[in-house]
């Protein structure tokens, strides 16, 4: 029965023109190349790490000490490196103005993490802490300017690597940091778009510990769009700028274009990576080394402030 409507639908066409034997035979490439590309695209944003790790208020979501779960967590060798010694977690960063984070595998959106941190060597000059919301090139998501462009690229990876040395194409990591300084400062910044900024200006802390080979407690609680701050056990406050597109400063105990608040508020929903981070600054210079320990993350419990875990 097919075959023979087959034949009645050809002998009904005969007298009309056909495209030519290549060009039909080009079409149904493109057609079988768009129709992979699609399976493929769809196939990427089933598979994204779109899950969080959460729990009930004050619960253990996350724990590592750095005698297991080493696979966890990014480990990588060279001037910046960031890998296991002792037990502990050990970033290096040789290069001066530069950032090196390492982070666990699991996404979060909500938590309270907290880590023990020693600076062992370099300037005091230095920066060091937590990195929350890391989102890169890891995580899946193509940054390509086109869905067709990321389709090819993740079909023809050679075509992909073409493409993106024509347009110049660099992945960049949106991440956030709070970070404290050897020499007895704070601060919070961001990094998106290729774009890094201080949302909170550094400030001065006596109840920082001071030096090389001593150790600080870092800490952050976030619920929502609302981030607390912790030092040592010590909620601290920070300096944000009046104005969301300018800078604000501390200097002589006052918060300079800009008020001391309690706690950071962040219109977007975020998640993604936790982790740990060492900066070398451009004045301080490198060789900064950096080891961390006891890395806990609960989820925050309904109570606000201090007391925040149960």
């Amino acid at each position: 029965m097919e075959l023979k409507l087959f034949g009645t639908i050809s002998s009904s066409f005969s007298g009309r023109r056909r495209l030519p034997g290549t060009l039909r035979i080009l079409l149904l490439c493109l057609c079988l190349t768009l129709a992979v590309i699609a399976a493929n695209l769809m196939y990427s944003a089933l598979t994204l790490p779109t899950d969080v790790l959460a729990g009930a208020a004050g619960e253990l979501l996350y724990v590592s000490t750095f005698s297991a779960l080493e696979d966890d967590w990014d480990i990588f060798a060279g001037e910046q490196s960031a890998r296991i010694v002792a037990e502990h977690l050990e970033i290096s960063v040789g290069a001066p103005q530069t950032a090196v984070w390492s982070t666990a595998s699991p996404r979060f959106a909500d938590f309270d993490i907290s880590v023990r941190a020693i600076a062992r060597d370099g300037p005091l000059d230095n920066a060091y802490g937590l990195v929350f919301h890391v989102n890169d090139q890891a995580d899946g998501a193509c940054a390509l300017p086109a869905i067709v462009l990321c389709g090819i690229s993740e079909l023809v990876p050679l075509a992909g690597a073409a493409l993106k040395q024509l347009l110049d194409f660099r992945p960049t990591a949106s991440y956030s940091a709070f970070m404290i300084s050897s020499d007895g400062y704070y601060s919070l910044w961001r990094t998106e778009d290729g774009r890094t900024e201080a949302l909170s200006a550094w400030i001065p802390l006596s109840t920082i510990n001071q030096g090389l080979g001593v150790e600080n407690t870092i800490r952050i609680v976030a619920q929502g769009s609302r981030y607390k701050f912790f030092i040592n056990d010590f909620h601290v406050p920070l300096c944000l700028p009046d104005d969301a597109t300018a800078a604000s400063t501390y200097a002589g105990g006052e918060c300079i274009d800009g008020n001391m608040q309690d706690a950071y508020e962040d219109e977007k929903t975020r998640r993604g990576r936790i982790g740990v981070i060492a900066q070398a600054t451009a004045t301080g210079g490198g060789g900064v080394v950096v080891r961390f320990d006891d890395f806990i993350v609960y989820s925050p419990a309904q109570t606000d402030g201090e007391a925040a875990r149960l």
